[in-house]
């Protein structure tokens, strides 16, 4: 591969990577792949345990939430949302493209219970703690 002959050149070539990768389709990431990895808090209360993440700029319907017995996994992409074109960032600290965050689940927590909603910008994924035996994996529906 060549160096760039003109400096905008491979701000260019980088604006086409990100804005491909960005608006890619198919399957969601996992946690091996090349993703981002948004800010999580993971807190109980005294009935439930509390995932609260960061994911502004989504559409709640993207988001893919599961849990089973061990943990939660929350995947999907965040689309490049500044306006199209070229540009030439002077910050960039804004993630875009597929994320993926796998927070373990406490002892106790039941997964079955599991209530996901979306507000401000931030999902909160709540789980009841109740004594009993684990459920199967469920995908969990997110509520706006």
């Amino acid at each position: 591969m060549s160096k760039p002959e003109r400096p905008g050149d491979l701000e260019e070539i980088f604006e086409i990577l990100v804005t491909s990768y960005s608006q890619r389709s198919g399957s969601l990431p996992g946690e091996t792949e090349l993703s981002w990895r948004p800010a999580a808090d993971a807190y109980e209360t005294q009935d439930a345990f509390i995932v609260q993440i960061e994911l502004a700029g989504l559409d709640p319907a993207r988001i893919e939430v599961l849990a089973d017995a061990q943990s939660l996994v929350v995947r999907g992409i965040r689309q490049d949302a500044s306006v199209p074109g070229k540009k030439h960032f002077h910050e960039m600290e804004i993630s875009v493209g597929p994320f993926a965050r796998k927070i373990p689940l406490i002892p106790g927590v039941d997964p079955a219970s599991a209530q996901a909603r979306y507000r401000n910008g931030f999902l909160f994924v709540t789980f009841a703690k109740r004594p009993g035996p684990a459920a199967d994996q469920r995908n969990i529906a997110v509520d706006q």
